[in-house]
């Protein structure tokens, strides 16, 4: 099926943010594959007049002699554009909302008949971007043209429908400003799962940590000369002093991470939101300025660190002393975890403990027990938090000693209802809901004939519920059988082992005697002859020759 014909693109210009208390302004469709587009004013109903004019350039002139929509409408809407049969297209679940909310307010059916895709969930960006990732700027990357300042919701469909195109079936991640296209062979930095929200959902179910945190020093300072800038220098000063004073080693894990990195594609890079003030870090603790502009905002860092630095030498010794026992301590160092696709940076660490830093007490370890849990890898884990809260008149540092164990992944009561109502919606009995999220965010499902795991949009697998590996052997299997006996279920799940292991190994490997991932394999390599027998899925995930690695072939 043609891409063009399996969606529309919808977009709507609002008098504000909220969906139930702002008017719906306009309303466009557009539909890709015959160019039809609807686009027509609302009336302003719930407010005097317009304000966002300077955004989407109406007027409330333009709204005079505008009618409400009405049930008629609708209906020849989702029949000329069926609006009941694709994906609505949207660049947020901005235009949902207004729309199931206009029609909640006029009494209107036909939104329970439409199935919506947020395809910005598609692009894993930070939490605290600044506004750069929109729709224009990502078109301007993508060399799309016609982007207008003042926006117009037909013009903004066809942008939005091109962007669509240049990324579907692709993941886009953005870092400091610059855009990749993912790669399942990147190990994700484990930072990324609190400042990029989406990368959870991209790397699959991570474990459930629990953690129990407890405070085991304060540390107060109550010097006039400390002071805070209004900037997040003071983070960056506190962290450096420590490590000054600590004389820690830094560990080069350059090579690794930029190895990794290239394993991404580079798009480009978006306009920054934000005026970088770049300074270099000295050995004694103090900053240099690299424009001459930012000299007085040297110098008045400057005046923090030496002022600082005398104040924490008793935390500096308690580190020392108490927590690292007077090893040497290191700093970034690099934790891998394979399995898990994920990498972790130790601010500073020993053979026996970890300790984080984060320079503000008001972050909930919650938002980052991940990364304290990956850092730790078996280690003693501590904690170290700057309270601010009381300045002028006292800076806090907080030292904590955390726990981890790992409990079942939770699922609240309305999410495991509509999993379950998901799950009935396939109108296939061997395929099985691993990851529901909601109907905007990719499901993820399992095929029980062959094993085959995919991703892939709610709207697609209702509407074509096949396995995207083995239905059309199944259906060859249908035409002389009722059903799929226990035989075939089983070649098929050999097959598509088969065909993963000649994936994951460039056909380096071939196998036999597979019965279950969990089982035996016997292993031969097609490039020096070397033969061995290991479980299926350790295989998989170190799916090369141990003898063409030793000797580097």
């Amino acid at each position: 099926m043609e891409l063009e014909s399996e969606y529309v693109v919808l977009d709507v210009e609002t008098n504000g943010l909220s969906s139930s208390k702002d008017d719906l302004l306009s309303i466009s469709i557009y539909k890709p594959d015959d160019g039809k587009i609807y686009d027509r004013f609302l009336p302003l109903e719930l407010a005097n007049k317009v304000l966002t004019t300077h955004i989407n350039g109406i007027k409330k002139s333009d709204l005079n002699g505008a009618v409400p929509l009405n049930q008629k409408e609708v209906n020849d809407l989702i029949q000329t554009f069926e609006l009941d049969k694709r994906v609505i297209l949207t660049f947020s679940s901005f235009d949902e909302k207004f729309i199931k909310n206009y029609f909640k307010r006029k009494h209107l059916y036909g939104f329970e008949k439409m199935s919506f895709y947020n395809f910005k969930k598609d692009i894993i960006s930070p939490r605290f971007s600044g506004g750069n990732v929109t729709k224009d700027n990502l078109c301007k990357l993508f060399e799309i043209k016609n982007v207008q300042d003042i926006h117009t919701g037909a013009n903004d469909c066809i942008l939005e429908w091109e962007l669509f195109k240049k990324i579907n079936e692709k993941k886009l991640f953005i870092t400091n400003d610059k855009v990749f296209e993912m790669n399942r062979d990147y190990i994700v930095p484990v930072s990324y799962l609190n400042s990029h929200p989406n990368f959870k959902f991209y790397i699959g179910e991570v474990p459930n940590i629990l953690f129990e945190q407890e405070i085991v020093k304060r540390f107060e300072i109550h010097s006039k000369k400390v002071k805070k800038m209004p900037t997040n220098f003071n983070g960056m000063i506190v962290e450096h002093l420590i490590n000054t004073l600590l004389d820690v080693k830094k560990i080069d894990s350059v090579p690794f991470l930029y190895a990794n990195k290239s394993k991404l594609k580079y798009i480009g890079v978006l306009p920054s939101a934000y005026d970088i003030v770049p300074m270099s870090f000295n050995k004694d603790g103090t900053v240099a300025a690299i424009r001459k502009q930012d000299k007085q905002m040297e110098k008045e860092l400057n005046n923090f660190a030496q002022a600082l630095k005398k104040e924490i030498q008793p935390m500096i010794q308690f580190i020392a002393k108490e927590i690292f026992h007077e090893q040497n301590i290191f700093s970034q160092e690099l934790v891998v975890h394979p399995q898990n696709k994920i990498l972790a940076l130790c601010d500073l660490s020993t053979s026996d403990a970890v300790m984080e830093v984060k320079t503000n007490y008001t972050m909930n370890i919650y938002n980052f027990k991940e990364q304290l849990y990956y850092e730790s890898n078996g280690r003693k884990c501590y904690l170290l938090q700057t309270d601010w809260s009381l300045m002028p008149d006292c800076l806090s540092f907080i030292i904590s000693k955390v726990t981890f164990s790992i409990g079942k992944v939770p699922k609240s009561r309305s999410l495991e209802k509509r999993w379950e109502q998901f799950q009935r919606k396939i109108k296939n009995e061997n395929i099985t809901v691993l990851r529901y999220v909601n109907s905007n965010t990719k499901v993820k499902l399992r095929c029980e004939l062959c094993g085959n795991e995919w991703e892939t949009s709610c709207s697609t697998i209702v509407r074509n519920p096949a396995c995207t590996f083995c239905s059309p052997i199944v259906k060859h299997i249908a035409k002389t059988a009722d059903k799929v006996s226990e035989e075939e279920k089983k070649r098929l799940k050999e097959i598509k082992y088969y065909s993963k292991l000649i994936e994951v190994s460039d056909g380096t490997l071939k196998a036999n005697n597979y019965t279950g991932c969990k089982d035996s394999v016997n292993v031969e390599c097609v490039v020096c002859g070397h033969k061995w027998t290991t479980r299926a899925d350790h295989l998989i995930s170190r799916a090369y020759c141990p003898v063409c690695k030793k000797r580097k072939i």
